[in-house]
């Protein structure tokens, strides 16, 4: 038994790093690829996108397992209907965990709120680099956008018209398809959504 064959020093189970270890363990050994992205509970038939081949999807972190929804519906694109290897599976539940920190910040409205506010919005916070290279990296496997931080609480919180990235004019599409009538507003070159 493999699990049982690397002995633990005494100061380790004192101090948790055997619960870092065999977690690390069981992520390089798991037979399913996308685990890290999946839901603690299965996600219901209703949530999940039956949207036609072709629709982009979207990075989008809404504090789940998986941050990929559908650019039409809004609904879970399940991480297997991409194929994605298991590298950018880890990489993107790092980077799902990494913004959720931030984003929590903000939901907080705590000392920190603005701070993680100013984080999400910035085109070149570590956050956002991060999460646009991800979307480079999966429009590989199919077209996708960073669904870009709005803070809809504060006066100036009408959906962007230009990038934040480049100032470009945004393209309008799904207007009147995605939830609540709304609309995708995109940046083909940086490839960011913003939800209107």
């Amino acid at each position: 038994d493999q699990s049982n064959s690397w002995r633990v020093p005494d100061s380790h189970l004192r101090s948790g790093v055997l619960r870092v270890r065999r977690t690390a363990f069981q992520m390089t050994n798991s037979a399913d690829p996308y685990f890290r992205l999946r839901p603690q509970a299965a996600t219901g038939a209703d949530e999940i996108c039956r949207c036609e081949q072709g629709i982009p999807v979207l990075l989008q972190p809404h504090l789940s397992s998986n941050p990929l929804s559908c650019g039409r519906c809004n609904l879970e694109v399940p991480p297997e209907r991409l194929g994605f290897d298991v590298g950018l599976a880890d990489a993107l539940a790092s980077w799902r965990d990494f913004h959720d920190s931030f984003y929590c910040l903000w939901l907080d409205s705590g000392e920190f709120e603005d701070w993680a506010a100013a984080q999400l919005r910035d085109p070149s916070s570590p956050v956002n680099v991060r999460g646009l290279d991800l979307a480079r990296r999966l429009s590989v496997y199919h077209r996708c956008y960073l669904s870009w931080f709005q803070d809809e609480g504060t006066p100036e919180s009408m959906p962007a018209t230009h990038c934040p990235r480049c100032s470009a004019a945004l393209e309008t599409r799904y207007s009147g398809e995605r939830p609540q009538g709304g609309e995708l507003r995109l940046c083909d070159s940086c490839l960011i959504a913003v939800q209107a």
